[in-house]
């Protein structure tokens, strides 16, 4: 069978193209139903048109192909040599729009060749997108990953197609950008294995050498916002732009860093390091999952999605 665009060229190859508007198109169907009634009111009927409505739709077909079409006779309506010449080219195009229509589009993960842009914090990162990639090696093995430092804020990347996803851990207010809860988090307080403290009292948290990690350069953070409603201040001894920095900071040191508990337990178990609790209340804060609405529909978008969301239920479910 041609392919639809060939089959439709063919039918409307006999006129002026200039005059054709998409909306033509659904003239081929009218066209399609009128030839096989051979009839105004039938066909009509089936399409749920008024008789008018068909007649209308009749004369304008007569003028796209130059042509009666169907002429009335003493036993009604019969079509002219030039209907029953469109007749089974017509019938292939209406069958394959119908087949285009009604077909699900399906994305295959083992067969599929495709490349995904993922912008994350490095917690994220770590803690969710390297299970995910270990996990999709062997689904997936077709699919490239590109994984981006996250933009702040992401919604014009969203938009623009430069992203696929971004995983963040607030929200922002760009149109046409869904934001899905993904995770989450509680912050816990990371050491060098054989530092002197064993616990921590809120008399001299603030004292301490703290470690910062400012992803964007900027000072202050949670735990400043924490000791401020205690009236204390920290010193922050050192400030680094990535998570994955603080083992090589906090080793045989007496320093300190709050950080979210799962990159906390990633480190401590390559690095000798230790967790230990917070003597202040620090919130936590949930991670979301970030999407332009354009790509609501897209198989393959969908999938990523939806494996995203799984590794994240996977982590909260362990409680790591």
């Amino acid at each position: 069978m041609l392919p639809l665009a060939s089959t439709c060229h063919l039918i409307l190859a006999s006129f002026d193209m200039t005059s054709v508007h998409i909306a033509d198109l659904n003239l081929l169907r009218v066209l399609d139903l009128l030839l096989e009634e051979e009839n105004v009111s039938r066909a009509a009927a089936r399409l749920h048109l008024t008789q008018s409505a068909m007649s209308r739709s009749l004369a304008r077909l007569r003028q796209l192909f130059g042509d009666e079409l169907l002429l009335r006779t003493g036993r009604g309506m019969r079509p002219t040599a030039r209907a029953l010449e469109l007749r089974p080219r017509l019938r292939a195009a209406v069958g394959e729009v119908d087949r285009l229509v009604s077909e699900s589009p399906r994305f295959e993960p083992a067969s599929a060749r495709r490349r995904f842009r993922v912008a994350a914090v490095d917690y994220a990162h770590a803690v969710l997108l390297a299970p995910l990639l270990r996990a999709v090696a062997t689904e997936a093995p077709g699919l490239d990953w590109e994984l981006l430092p996250s933009p702040r804020p992401p919604d014009r990347a969203l938009e623009s197609g430069e992203l696929d996803l971004s995983i963040e851990p607030r929200r922002t207010s760009g149109a046409g950008v869904v934001w899905s809860p993904l995770l989450e988090e509680r912050y816990t307080c990371l050491v060098w294995r054989d530092h002197p403290l064993r616990r921590l009292d809120r008399a001299g948290f603030a004292d301490l050498q703290h470690v910062m990690v400012a992803p964007w350069g900027r000072p202050g953070g949670v735990v400043d916002q924490a000791l401020a409603a205690t009236r204390a201040r920290r010193r922050v001894a050192v400030q680094v732009p990535s998570f994955l920095l603080l083992p090589h900071v906090l080793v045989d040191t007496e320093r300190i860093a709050t950080v979210p508990r799962r990159i906390a337990l990633l480190l401590a178990e390559a690095h000798p390091l230790r967790l230990l609790q917070p003597p202040v209340r620090v919130p936590g804060f949930t991670l979301y999952l970030a999407w332009h609405e354009i790509h609501r529909h897209d198989p393959a978008h969908v999938w990523l999605r939806a494996r995203v969301q799984h590794e994240a239920r996977k982590l909260a479910n362990t409680g790591s």
